[in-house]
């Protein structure tokens, strides 16, 4: 696996930005950002495609954190990763009006796909993604033009997997045989109040083979190459959705609670100076070294590139993307918005005006009746 040294100084360095913030608001959940920081480097660093300098890009894949309370995961990674996420809110976790909200809201941080905190929400979420997805690609792709190809992630627990909306989306999932979704499943045998044992003895992992998904167990999953190996089976699956569980320690990087349920949330966050000496960083707090960051530059900027290429080139005269296409998507990029209008009219941060102008300034981009 190339890049697997700074990869993994990136993991450690994304536990000490997670150490450092919730320990700076004494509040948050340390558990899953230190115990999954080596999935997040081989997602951000090697396997998602997308485009962090366009968080909007259409074709992104897209990554859905359905374990909320680890939102620190999330943010420590999309602020490495180049997003308009700046080391400044990294330090604001938590406070009122940052861009780091406790848990993952949608419209408030560049690059978080779906509001995640009610357990389950996050892998219901990612399969509605995953079966929009398909639709869109059955309405508008052509044989000249995939323009629709993108893959869809979740990153679940114990807590997730064990809420019935999971189980019902995950078995949808499954009957629909989903091949653009992939479930990664953060297995730690710690729950919040007790190690999972207290709560639950089934096998998750049959249980999703049941559904109908292709399965696999990491029995290391701090092991890069691993990591990054099933994520590239689940991407070339072409059959069904991937499931893949992950035995992870929890709070890896804090001996004092790694691995138990004081892991879980905020309380390894006194010992944040003796661990991020054991973490071999220095005593300077929310650092990043120079060659990380050289790194995602680098990456940030290859990514950029291949989505703004990502068309297939096309013969002289013939039209990058077919404009009576682009009037049917803008018909359904119409229809969602005034539907979205409707549901928001009743949301105090968002006035109706606001979808509504939208939706009216969207029918102008394109004229009605199509012409093409």
């Amino acid at each position: 696996m190339q890049n697997q040294e700074i990869l993994q100084q990136a993991a450690d360095q994304a536990r000490g930005l997670a150490i450092d913030a919730i320990h700076a608001c004494s509040s948050g959940h340390l558990g899953l950002p230190l115990g999954a920081a080596e999935v997040g480097a081989v997602l951000f660093g090697k396997d998602l495609k997308v485009d962090p300098s366009d968080d909007q890009w259409l074709n992104r894949d897209r990554f859905i954190l359905s374990a909320g309370h680890g939102s620190m995961f999330l943010y420590g990674w999309l602020h490495l990763a180049g997003y308009d996420l700046p080391l400044e809110e990294v330090k604001n976790f938590r406070k009122l009006h940052s861009k780091t909200p406790g848990h993952p809201e949608y419209g408030e941080t560049p690059g978080v796909e779906c509001t995640t905190g009610p357990l389950g929400q996050g892998v219901g979420n990612a399969v509605g993604m995953a079966i929009a997805s398909k639709m869109a690609a059955a309405h508008f792709n052509t044989s000249e033009h995939e323009i629709f190809n993108h893959q869809v992630f979740a990153l679940a627990g114990d807590g997730c997997l064990q809420e019935g909306v999971a189980a019902e989306a995950a078995s949808l999932a499954g009957h629909l045989a989903l091949n653009n979704l992939t479930i990664l499943y953060d297995s730690n045998d710690v729950t919040l109040d007790a190690m999972a044992d207290a709560s639950q003895s089934e096998s998750v992992i049959d249980r999703f083979a049941s559904y109908g998904f292709a399965v696999e167990r990491i029995e290391d999953g701090h092991d890069l190459a691993a990591i990054s190996a099933a994520l590239e089976r689940a991407r070339a699956n072409t059959e069904k959705p991937t499931f893949i569980e992950i035995k992870t320690i929890i709070g890896k990087g804090i001996p004092e609670v790694a691995g138990t349920s004081a892991g879980h949330g905020e309380g390894g966050a006194k010992f944040a100076e003796a661990a991020r000496q054991g973490l071999g960083l220095p005593e300077e707090t929310f650092y990043v070294s120079d060659e990380v960051r050289a790194f995602f530059a680098e990456r940030k900027a290859q990514l950029g590139e291949a989505a703004s290429s990502g068309m297939p080139p096309t013969p002289p005269g013939v039209l990058p993307t077919p404009k009576k296409q682009l009037c049917l998507i803008q018909e359904y990029l119409v229809m969602y918005l005034l539907i979205y209008s409707i549901v928001c009219k009743n949301l105090p941060r968002m006035p109706m005006w606001q979808p509504v102008q939208l939706a009216v300034r969207s029918l102008t981009i394109w004229p009605r009746p199509c012409p093409y």
